[in-house]
C-alpha cells in the first residue's frame, strides 16, 4: 500500500512499519515556529543547516512539551498494566515510540496528554467551538 498523505509518502513494509518517508520537524516558540530539521527512517533526526546556537530563552530547552493526542491503535494505546505505571510509560504504539526517539535525539522533555473526548477535532457549526485535539491546540 502506498498513498500520498499530509506527511508525504505513506508506505508500509511487510511488517506493517512505515517506510520510505521524511517528516519535517518544527521548533515551536511563543514567537512562532521554524523548521528545525527533518526525520526519516535511515538518518533519524537531521538538523536544519541554518540552525545556529542561540541564547533564546523561549526555546523548548528546559521546558516540558505537552504532546496532545488521542488513543488510536496502533499509534497510541494504553499498555496492559497502565494502571501501575505513570507518565509516558503508560502508553505504547508507533507515535509513542516516535515521540520518544525524537525527544532523545533533540534533547527535550515531553508529556503525552490524551484528549478527554477522544476526538481528532471538529468545529461545531452552531457554537463555532472546536472539540478534540484541535480544540486542545486552539484553546490550550
Amino acid at each position: 500500500v502506498q498513498v500520498q498523505g499530509m506527511t508525504g509518502n505513506i508506505q508500509f513494509d511487510t511488517y506493517g512499519r512505515r517506510t520510505n518517508y521524511t517528516i519535517d520537524v518544527y521548533e515551536v516558540k511563543a514567537s512562532g515556529s521554524r523548521k528545525a530539521g527533518y526525520w526519516n527512517e535511515y538518518e533519524r533526526f537531521v538538523p536544519a543547516l541554518d540552525l545556529l546556537p542561540s541564547n533564546d530563552t523561549s526555546s523548548v530547552e528546559n521546558r516540558t512539551i505537552v504532546v496532545t493526542t488521542i488513543l488510536e491503535s496502533p499509534y497510541v494505546m494504553y499498555k496492559k498494566n497502565h494502571e501501575q505505571l505513570e507518565g509516558n510509560e503508560r502508553y505504547e504504539g508507533y507515535c509513542v515510540d516516535l515521540a520518544s526517539e525524537i525527544a532523545k535525539h533533540v534533547g527535550i522533555k515531553y508529556k503525552l496528554s490524551i484528549v478527554g473526548d477522544g476526538k481528532y477535532g471538529a468545529r461545531d457549526p452552531e457554537t463555532k467551538i472546536w472539540n478534540g485535539m484541535v480544540g486542545e491546540l486552539v484553546y490550550g
